[in-house]
């Protein structure tokens, strides 16, 4: 410990463990006063509950990746880290509540920031629950009866079937924060299921609050009975526990670390976080240590985040999650990308225009002068243009007359193309900032309860997935994708070392998308596979792979995938013979010293390559 250290109480300025008080403007003026302070500070937080709520909190207008940002440009944050440097929160053990639909954390424009030691909830999620617990009919009508946790906030309107979700009241204004009808404007539900683990999505009219029902009774506070006509909604069975987000709108992260460096984040369990994640953007040197993300079982919760856990779009340096666990998201518990703007205009024969291609992502800067680039053939995705650019002029989005989504980047030499556009009009060409494009490092966490991916991964510097352990993942464990079409979610891998993880490869009921135990699928132009390697050098060892069905690897554009010394069981008698490896447009594919149980023939399909790409050392696999 540095003897020079500053310590602060939080209760010299007046913060005060287990009161109803609110911290926010108490911490607010704390950072004031340490603002330009270069030695090391630690602020300390006594062992206690301490609330925060947005009524005083600040306000700022900024844009925030993966999120709806351009309908919600102004953030509220409860607990503003800005421009500062060499700063530790000590929690003690403490619990930080926060109240409204806010992002709890923002650290911004910081560095060598150190968050330890805490704990973190909302008052009320805006991820809301109820739990089956009864179906029958009742005079010629299909009903659920629903119960609700003591916790949570609803009323329910005279004489029509709705129903209201609540946030808590301010204690300033005596407003609700927030007020929600139904499933809430969403177009899907969450369904978990506690026998089988699993977790999925559903449509909105198959849960709940499904556009038959025609009445809502309430026996007492927290039990509920809603009556449909024709037939109960298709999801609806007894013991299943509904999650119904607070409307489809991303309207900020739950917590998020912008144009920062050095922050370190341990010890700390979130149980919720409210919006989108813990967004990391435009960042870098990012660390996750033993941190927990999942649901306040005390209060009877199952969802720890209306979207995802971790999400970092465009870091540098290093991004290392270790020793965490990842419960009861909404969706992804980790995705790592950089971002592809689309190439528009040709402005001379060093600048280009580009643009943010998907709705949620707009209005940050995407390059810096200095930012190294590279383009990328969209139909294509490969090394066509590997080439390196500087960056030496940028107008950013929202700048000089630009609107959120369009920005102007001057490079250091001639642009390798004469025309952005094809046949049918569409757009050949993706710049990828590929200074903002981090190593990773992802291990000994844990995975389960997930309806979506369990890691997201995509980025050309080394990448080191080891020693987790997946269970109950709906969709394909492992994702690595690098997509121009849809999301622009960025980033050919060159070195990919997955090693030593436990995945659980299970069936889920009803759910029939892929779900691969890795799944290597990238997305270019329309969609189609592109006739070339993308990603290079991904090698899959010493893993344990207990599968139920499915794929072990399902792998397109591929050049060097090494999948050696795996272990491979087989729980499921009654898929055989039953492929597990699946390749497409893959190149020196080795197989080698693998481990099969409970197979009797192991099968390999093999589409666009020769039987030549595939090397068989000592396994017993067929080719399709």
């Amino acid at each position: 410990m540095n003897p020079n250290t500053r310590f602060i109480d939080v209760e010299a300025y007046g913060g005060e463990a287990n009161s109803e008080k609110d911290h926010t403007p108490i911490v607010e003026k704390l950072f004031q006063d340490i603002r330009g302070v270069k030695e090391e500070v630690t602020v300390s937080f006594p062992k206690g509950t301490y609330h925060f709520y947005p009524d005083f909190a600040p306000k700022r207008a900024f844009h925030t990746s993966n999120t709806d940002t351009i309908r919600h440009p102004i953030k509220t944050v409860c607990f503003l880290i800005e421009e500062l440097e060499n700063v530790t929160i000590e929690g003690n053990g403490s619990m930080f509540i926060f109240h409204g639909d806010v992002m709890a954390l923002g650290i911004f424009h910081s560095r060598n920031i150190h968050i330890r030691n805490l704990s973190w909830d909302y008052e009320v999620s805006t991820c809301s629950e109820l739990t089956v617990k009864h179906i029958g009919e009742e005079q010629g009508l299909f009903y659920a009866d629903y119960l609700l946790e003591e916790q949570v906030p609803y009323e329910i309107a005279d004489n029509e079937p709705l129903f209201y979700w609540l946030s808590e009241k301010s204690p300033y204004t005596g407003e609700y924060y927030w007020r929600e009808e139904g499933s809430k404007n969403d177009w899907l539900v969450v369904g978990f299921d506690e026998a089988s683990g699993a977790k999925r999505r559903f449509e909105a009219n198959e849960g709940p609050f499904s556009s038959n029902r025609v009445k809502i009774h309430e026996w007492n506070k927290g039990n509920i009975r809603i009556y449909y006509r024709d037939a109960l909604p298709k999801a609806v069975i007894p013991g299943r526990v509904f999650e119904c987000c607070k409307v489809i709108d991303r309207n900020t992260a739950g917590a998020f670390i912008w144009e920062s460096e050095q922050i370190c984040v341990s010890d700390v369990t979130i149980h919720y976080l409210h919006g989108f994640g813990f967004l990391v953007q435009m960042s870098g040197d990012v660390m996750f240590d033993s941190t927990d993300f999942i649901p306040n079982h005390n209060m009877g919760k199952h969802g720890s985040s209306f979207a995802d856990s971790i999400h970092v779009s465009g870091a540098k340096g290093e991004i290392v999650i270790n020793g965490c666990t990842f419960t009861h998201p909404h969706d992804d518990p980790i995705n790592i990308h950089g971002t592809f703007t689309r190439v528009q205009k040709i402005i001379n024969e060093m600048s280009v225009e580009v643009v943010y291609a998907h709705p949620q992502q707009a209005g940050f800067p995407q390059y810096h002068v200095g930012d190294k680039v590279i383009f990328f053939r969209r139909a294509t995705m490969c090394d066509e243009f590997e080439e390196e650019f500087e960056v030496t002029h940028v107008v950013h989005p929202g700048q000089e007359g630009n609107d959120l989504q369009t920005m102007q980047v001057t490079l250091n030499k001639r642009l390798p193309f004469d025309t952005v556009q094809g046949e049918y009009k569409e757009y050949l060409y993706v710049m990828e900032n590929v200074t903002y494009t981090p190593e990773v490092v992802i291990t000994n966490n844990h995975f389960a309860h997930i309806p979506t991916r369990g890691i997201l991964c995509t980025t050309r510097r080394s990448v080191l997935i080891e020693n987790n352990d997946f269970k109950n993942i709906t969709m394909s464990t492992i994702f690595i994708s690098n997509d121009s079409n849809d999301w622009y979610e960025s980033g050919p891998v060159r070195d990919m070392l997955i090693r030593g993880n436990t995945f659980h490869v299970t069936p889920v009921a009803g759910w029939d998308d892929r779900k691969p135990a890795i799944y290597i699928h990238p997305i270019p132009l329309g969609g189609k596979t592109s006739p070339v390697q993308i990603h290079k050098n991904i090698t899959i060892e010493s893993n344990t792979f207990y599968m139920d069905h499915e794929y072990v690897v399902s792998a397109e554009n591929v050049e060097n995938l090494i999948f050696r010394h795996n272990r491979i069981i087989n729980r499921n008698r009654d898929i055989l013979p039953h492929p597990i490896f699946e390749f497409d447009t893959c190149k020196y594919v080795v197989l080698s010293k693998n481990a099969y149980e409970g197979y009797h023939q192991v099968y390999a399909t093999i589409k666009g390559m020769q039987e030549s790409d595939l090397n068989i050392d000592e396994d017993q696999v067929m080719i399709r």
